[in-house]
């Protein structure tokens, strides 16, 4: 069984209730999602790649003990390390989520708060996972430590950003970001896997 890989990886401060049977498939899964990950970065250093090889098991072990202890409303998949659940017809922006991103960045946002990031591209729309990094109230912009500046009505400032927009985190944006969901023009396809990047993202936010 593959799982036996990380029968001796610690289990540790596992949350309470968590079944330790599952420990080890969520890092099996998590740990070929990043190896496949790495293996197609484009020129990459050798010297470079080793540092994030030997970073692995550790933020593994990390992601799959904070998906145990993630009290997200999404069923969890242990063998595949992701969250199901049903997905809208298309993804769209409300009217009044600018209204309802200005007022969360100024009052309740704090540094390392995560935020879902609306992808529009035409190939292929999604939601993804990013956290804040900066908040630049006079300048009437906020920063994410991936896809850089947005205007704190949720427009994205950067040049090549035209098709990103960011909203507050609620549960229907949550839900499409947590699970994957993606759309193209025909309308629904299947849920994409989240990097390692966004699941420990993820297991950051409080329900």
């Amino acid at each position: 069984m593959q799982g036996d890989i990380f029968q001796s990886w610690t289990r540790q401060d596992l949350p309470a209730g968590a079944c330790p049977d599952y420990f080890p498939e969520l890092c099996t899964a998590l740990y070929e999602r990043e190896l496949t990950y790495l293996a197609q970065l484009p020129a990459v250093s050798l010297s470079g790649l080793q540092r994030r090889l030997r970073s692995v098991p550790y933020y593994v072990q990390r992601a799959a003990r904070g998906m145990l202890g993630c009290n997200a409303p999404y069923t969890l998949d242990h063998q595949n390390a992701s969250w199901q659940a049903s997905q809208q017809s298309r993804l769209n922006r409300t009217q009044s989520q600018p209204k309802r991103i200005y007022s969360w960045l100024t009052g309740g946002a704090r540094l390392g708060h995560v935020v879902p990031v609306l992808d529009f591209d035409p190939r292929l729309q999604r939601v993804v996972l990013d956290s804040i990094d900066r908040i630049d109230i006079p300048g009437e912009r906020v920063h994410l430590n991936q896809y850089g500046w947005f205007s704190l009505q949720g427009e994205c400032l950067e040049p090549e950003g035209a098709h990103l927009v960011i909203v507050k985190p609620d549960s229907s944006s949550l839900k499409a970001a947590f699970c994957g969901h993606q759309w193209n023009h025909k309308g629904r396809i299947d849920p994409r896997t989240l990097t390692l990047r966004e699941v420990l993202l993820a297991t950051t936010v409080s329900w």
